[in-house]
C-alpha cells in the first residue's frame, strides 16, 4: 500500500471534527501553494515584458520588480471619543 492510501485511510478512522480541520489545513496549504505560484507567474511576466522592452529599445534599464503591499495592521481600540476628533479639537 501506497503512503497516499494509508494517510487516507488514517483519515477516514479520524472523527468528524478532526476531519474537518485536516480538510481545513489541507485547503489552507493548497490556496498557499497557488498564491505562491501566482506571484511567481506575476513576476515572471513582468520580468518577461520588461526584457523585451528593453530589447526593442523602448526602455533604456529594466524597472525595478514591482513591491509587494505591505499589510495593514489592526486599527488599535481606544477609550473616549474617536481620535480624529481630539486631533481636531486640539488644533484649534
Amino acid at each position: 500500500m501506497s503512503t497516499v492510501e494509508e494517510i487516507l485511510n488514517a483519515a477516514k478512522t479520524l472523527p468528524p471534527e478532526d476531519q474537518a480541520e485536516l480538510k481545513r489545513r489541507l485547503d489552507l496549504l493548497d490556496n498557499d501553494r497557488a498564491e505562491t505560484t501566482t506571484k511567481e507567474q506575476t513576476r515572471d511576466l513582468h520580468e518577461r515584458i520588461h526584457r523585451a522592452l528593453y530589447e526593442a529599445g523602448l526602455v533604456k534599464a529594466a524597472a525595478p520588480p514591482p513591491r509587494r503591499p505591505r499589510k495593514r495592521s489592526p486599527p488599535i481600540k481606544i477609550r473616549g471619543k474617536p481620535l480624529s476628533e481630539t486631533i481636531i479639537e486640539d488644533r484649534r
